[in-house]
């Protein structure tokens, strides 16, 4: 099975080079917080352990303490963070079959509602904190399964729920159904935020941009080469720069003890002029990606 993705990987890498997500440490400085020009935003990479979303979790909920604590006020997680999305260091992958085969796990076990036990209790994380939170999982709904995000706020309101429409079938095709909600961008304190999954970079970016997205929250699973000069040089010129809008990008990352895979790490902010403000030095284990981005108000002093 993880030979054919691979070799799929190979394959597709020359055409759309696909993004997935899990991830976390800081490469900007985070000692100040934002003016109200500006906003502090982070991007969270990390190692999310597959069919343990208690210990994710926990593991997320430190990670967004510690953004909070460094002025952070838009934290964004990985793709599927809090469920675990495909592991193929260790050969683990979701499945929808009740009886799994060795390297399979039920998704439907892990698998939850939204709203639901994650978005409460990360609901009281965003309102403890005061913070616009973005999470990821794997959501159950009327017999189907998706692979959503949620944009939690300051008060620990749902503010946008998202459901990854454009599929990658290495990682998705055995479990996910394709998403069936609207283009998620709503207003904010510090303006439009959009909401983004991973391969979903081949279907919303221009929407994104038309609706006027300022900035957007962006959870990935990367699985392929050239990462670095994917998200250095080829996503901001191709996705980022023609549509208007700023990003944060919270890609995955390997374990401490794994030799990883292709695609992991490498985590960014990057601005509405493609410039990339802030990237993860690591891919192993948590980091955290800091910047600060102006807000509805900075945008129109600059003007």
């Amino acid at each position: 099975m993880f030979g054919a993705i691979r070799e799929h990987s190979r394959h597709c890498a020359s055409r759309w080079l696909a993004p997935l997500s899990m991830c976390l440490l800081a490469t900007s400085s985070p000692a100040e917080p934002a003016t109200g020009l500006t906003v502090r935003v982070a991007a969270v990479q990390c190692y999310s352990r597959m069919g343990e979303p208690e210990h994710n979790r926990q593991l997320l909920t430190s990670l967004i303490e510690q953004a909070a604590s460094n002025a952070a006020r838009i934290v964004v997680l990985p793709e599927c963070a809090i469920t675990g999305y495909m592991d193929p260091a260790s050969q683990i992958i979701w499945t929808t079959n009740a009886t799994p085969s060795s390297g399979e796990l039920p998704i439907g076990r892990y698998a939850e509602p939204i709203p639901g036990p994650a978005t409460e209790h990360f609901g009281g994380v965003s309102k403890r904190l005061a913070i616009y939170l973005c999470i990821a999982l794997a959501e159950k709904a009327d017999g189907r399964f998706f692979n959503s995000q949620v944009l939690l706020t300051p008060e620990g309101k749902i503010a946008a729920h998202h459901r990854k429409r454009s599929l990658w079938a290495p990682g998705d095709g055995l479990w996910v159904s394709e998403g069936d909600r609207p283009l998620q961008v709503v207003e904010t304190l510090y303006g439009r935020l959009g909401l983004m999954i991973c391969h979903d970079v081949h279907l919303l970016p221009e929407r994104l941009g038309k609706a006027k997205a300022d900035i957007v929250l962006y959870s990935v699973g990367w699985y392929g080469p050239n990462t670095e000069n994917w998200y250095k040089t080829i996503f901001p010129r191709k996705y980022v720069v023609p549509n208007g809008f700023s990003i944060i990008v919270s890609n995955w990352s390997a374990d401490q003890d794994s030799s990883g895979w292709p695609g992991h790490g490498y985590s960014c902010v990057i601005d509405r002029q493609g410039r990339v403000l802030s990237m993860a030095k690591s891919q192993k284990g948590a980091e955290i990606v800091y910047a600060d981005l102006p807000t509805r108000i900075g945008l129109k002093e600059s003007l």
